[in-house]
């Protein structure tokens, strides 16, 4: 899957065809982690992966913070000449997105779609978790696996195990540890009433009740509590890495997303 770079910019850009599909990806995932999922996708949508800040191929930014990669996401996709989209985030990439569809508002968004979301309010996470991820060395191949063993309950494939532990190692230092002890504590639960008015943007959320990272229930009264809107799409015998585990499933809901768009029918 080759990337192109728009002004330094590291993307996925594969399809044709409205709307147009824009994925944001997990804390130590990448664009290359909705590699399975594009595939399925390309045929009937344009399909753009975003490479964040200080993951992936993407170069860190100097002041991480919520409005930075929002800012950083409307550059990128007015960079490849993008003004309509449906935002589909997972995990971190879910609180980004809709921190982006804030910002670009209901012009721009068509839908977001929050997968095995990080809460726009705060993340919960063990403290013996966090500290293992802030002073473990995550690029270290064991520790990575370790990670990834633990947000799962489907057994990748190879191809797709590669890809998340590689994924994991390229996160840059000062990315990982933002994520950690700011990005996933700054609550946006404020600014989510400009989701609804003066037209709500439409909203579904994916998440399995398996899910050993974020549970259920936080997404339930964390996610859902707070967006009126939104629509549960609820799985179950998968974890977090959704696009990982059952990237067919996730194409197939998302397809269906896409299709009941304005920009579909139209």
């Amino acid at each position: 899957m080759t990337f192109s770079k728009p002004e330094n910019r590291t993307f996925i850009d594969q399809g044709t065809g409205a709307p147009t599909l824009v994925f944001l990806h997990y804390f130590s995932g990448a664009a290359a982690s909705w590699r399975w999922v594009i595939e399925g996708l390309r045929p009937e949508f344009r399909c753009v992966a975003i490479d964040l800040p200080g993951f992936g191929h993407q170069t860190p930014l100097p002041e991480p913070s919520l409005a930075a990669y929002s800012t950083f996401v409307q550059e990128a996709l007015a960079a490849l000449d993008i003004e309509q989209y449906i935002l589909i985030g997972h995990s971190m990439g879910a609180k980004i997105a809709l921190q982006t569809a804030i910002d670009a508002g209901p012009q721009a968004t068509l839908a977001v779609v929050l997968m095995a979301p990080s809460p726009p309010t705060q993340e919960p996470m063990p403290e013996q978790e966090r500290q293992r991820l802030l002073h473990d060395d995550y690029t270290n191949a064991d520790t990575a696996a370790t990670t990834v063993d633990g947000a799962i309950q489907r057994s990748l494939d190879p191809e797709q195990r590669a890809t998340a532990l590689e994924t994991h190692g390229q996160a840059e230092p000062s990315a990982w540890r933002w994520w950690l002890l700011e990005g996933m504590h700054h609550s946006i639960a404020d600014q989510l009433p400009q989701l609804v008015s003066p037209v709500a943007v439409p909203v579904v959320v994916i998440a399995s009740e398996d899910d050993p990272v974020i549970p259920l229930e936080t997404v339930q009264g964390e996610v859902l509590a707070l967006l009126p809107q939104a629509q549960l799409v609820q799985l179950r015998g998968l974890g977090h890495l959704l696009p990982l585990e059952d990237p067919g499933a996730m194409t197939e809901i998302l397809r269906q997303i896409a299709y009941a768009t304005p920009a579909a029918a139209a």
